[in-house]
């Protein structure tokens, strides 16, 4: 887990400036449990998987955020309804 990471941007970055945070991902995971992200795209090569899209936190405005995550075998993504 010390390779994966995940970028959480004060709003969306396509509106000019902007700042961020870089979690690992067990620590993206315990500050934001409740946290949902919606994949808008997704990049694949031999060991990393990058995925960008919005966080929806619980009252508050979605913002962009960057889940990478390095790995050597097969990526299963679980979605749930």
């Amino acid at each position: 887990m010390e390779e994966c990471h995940t970028l959480v941007f004060d709003k969306g970055i396509e509106n000019g400036e902007f700042s961020g945070v870089r979690y690992d991902l067990q620590e993206y995971l315990e500050k934001y449990p409740d946290a949902k992200f919606e994949i808008i795209t997704d990049t694949y090569n031999m060991t990393t998987t990058v995925m960008e899209g919005y966080i929806y936190r619980d009252g508050q405005e979605a913002v962009d955020g960057i889940i990478s995550l390095w790995t050597l075998g097969e990526v299963i993504a679980d979605f749930l309804k």
